[in-house]
């Protein structure tokens, strides 16, 4: 049986997955997976590909032994020590997990406009038209296949004007919330949020530019708390976030606090 592991809540992760289906149908399983979560359990001798996210050494190990087949595709910065020399991997931090998903399954094809728009908000570049637009509207649908294959990137892009305008409402309303807190160490400003995170940290570290990070969170269902973290320039919040069991990219890291 094909099992795809792909990063949880996350449209680059499930842009994967999408990729995945494309290839594989219903012929896979497919898991949202998260740090801070235990692997899920699945069948000795399964082929199992996991997608923009990464386990630790340790664990990509011991499933290398029991599965018939395993390939990892990641792009976060804190995965690149546990990747490094394991012959089971495709490591790039300059592609998204859905553009490694796509060159993985569809090596010889170009890859959609979609994945391509994906990759742009997921790397923080937006130097495609339309970018915030597109993924904002993107982020309103829900995660399943059926639903995105019926999007249209100039669809995306007309409705996710007014979205995109609510969005930096709601971004700014937020920063005016925050409060300077003790986050590991550092004085940062700190805002209960619970999506929009990247936009609300950007503006954050605009609004306090003394401050080396911005910091995000929510509590879960099962009583722990979520933090996001965002920076700018040199400051590496992934290794914030590693410490906690989290991880990510340099200016771009969460991780699950457990409160219990």
């Amino acid at each position: 049986m094909n099992y795809v592991l792909y990063h949880k809540n996350c449209n680059d992760g499930f842009g994967a997955a999408w990729v995945a289906w494309q290839a594989l149908g219903n012929q896979a399983k497919y898991i949202p997976v998260q740090h801070g979560d235990l692997p899920p359990d699945i069948p000795d001798g399964s082929t199992v590909t996991i997608a923009d996210f990464a386990y630790s050494r340790d664990v990509l190990l011991g499933m290398y032994e029991r599965m018939e087949s395993l390939w990892v595709l990641d792009h976060h910065k804190t995965a690149a020590q546990d990747l490094t020399g394991l012959e089971f991997t495709t490591f790039d931090m300059d592609k998204s997990g859905a553009m490694l998903a796509w060159e993985y399954w569809f090596p010889a094809q170009s890859p959609p406009l979609l994945i391509q728009y994906i990759q742009d908000k997921d790397l923080w570049l937006f130097q495609l038209e339309n970018s915030a637009e597109v993924t904002a509207a993107l982020s309103s649908y829900p995660k399943d296949f059926d639903v995105w294959n019926t999007l249209s990137v100039d669809g995306l892009a007309k409705d996710g004007m007014a979205i995109q305008r609510a969005i930096n409402i709601q971004v700014l309303e937020h920063v005016e919330m925050a409060t300077i807190r003790n986050v590991a160490g550092y004085l940062v400003p700190v805002v209960n949020a619970t999506c929009y995170t990247s936009e609300i940290g950007g503006q954050l570290n605009a609004s306090f530019p003394d401050s080396p990070f911005s910091a995000m969170y929510f509590d879960l269902a099962d009583g722990n708390r979520k933090w996001s973290l965002r920076s700018r320039g040199e400051f590496d919040v992934s290794a914030i976030a590693q410490t906690f069991g989290g991880g990510g990219h340099k200016n771009s890291a969460g991780y699950i606090e457990l409160m219990k």
